[in-house]
């Protein structure tokens, strides 16, 4: 069975634009015949496989909720999701950006440098430092990548650098927030800066915690049992 462009889209569960892009840079190994891209459906799940994407059995399965569209699940399984990372090295901005990008987990390696670029972009229009000595980079619109569900990257660096933060404090904690849609962006960025207004868990952010313990601490702000997380 052979997919087309917009089909291999929704089985992949990524934005149309993120396909079209991959088929002109090469990246996705698609037939051009009669006008048109196609892909046998045993190609695409060996491709898809090879770069950990997941591919639908069919185009009306859905990956989180009835709509196909993912569901806003909480602050923690974002963390979780997205890791906790130490001695993150760097001297600059893009430096300390390109060295989380790197260890940021669920990322196909053809979507890396898209991301990196867009939170170099949202940084160029102002500083994601929103003081004491943290910062939540975030690519400024939905970034067209092949994310399933949201997920927040949490990198400790190596030494704090300069930020431009809004408070002039030079950053020691990066907070990257990447989702697939703005609704679910907004839901991660608002509830995360309510968590970040409490002085105690900023305080507790600065003292470098296990993943365990900063887990644990997000799950009693969101008013979960610790002892009902997934070991």
């Amino acid at each position: 069975m052979e997919l087309s462009i917009d089909e291999v889209a929704k089985r992949l569960n990524v934005p149309l634009e993120t396909v079209q892009r991959w088929v002109r840079q090469g990246k996705i190994p698609m037939l051009h015949q009669r006008g048109e891209y196609t892909i046998r459906v045993e190609m695409l799940k060996r491709w898809a496989g090879e770069r950990k994407l997941n591919v639908r059995t069919t185009d009306t399965d859905t990956a989180s909720s009835s709509d196909g569209k993912a569901e806003f699940d909480g602050v923690l399984p974002a963390m979780q999701r997205g890791g906790v990372f130490y001695d993150l090295a760097g001297e600059t901005k893009e430096q300390v950006l390109r060295s989380a990008v790197t260890c940021m987990p669920n990322l196909a390696r053809i979507d890396r440098a898209v991301i990196l670029e867009k939170l170099i972009e949202r940084e160029n229009l102002a500083s994601t430092g929103i003081g004491n000595g943290i910062a939540l980079p975030h690519p400024r619109a939905n970034p067209g990548i092949g994310l399933v569900s949201p997920q927040i990257s949490t990198c400790f660096l190596k030494r704090p650098i300069d930020f431009d933060a809004i408070d002039r404090q030079p950053v020691a904690v990066l907070m990257v927030l990447l989702s697939n849609t703005t609704e679910l962006h907004l839901s991660l960025l608002s509830k995360l800066s309510f968590f970040l207004r409490d002085r105690s868990f900023c305080d507790l952010l600065r003292t470098i915690p296990t993943s365990d313990r900063l887990f644990a601490r997000i799950a009693t702000m969101e008013g979960i049992e610790h002892s009902t997380l997934p070991k």
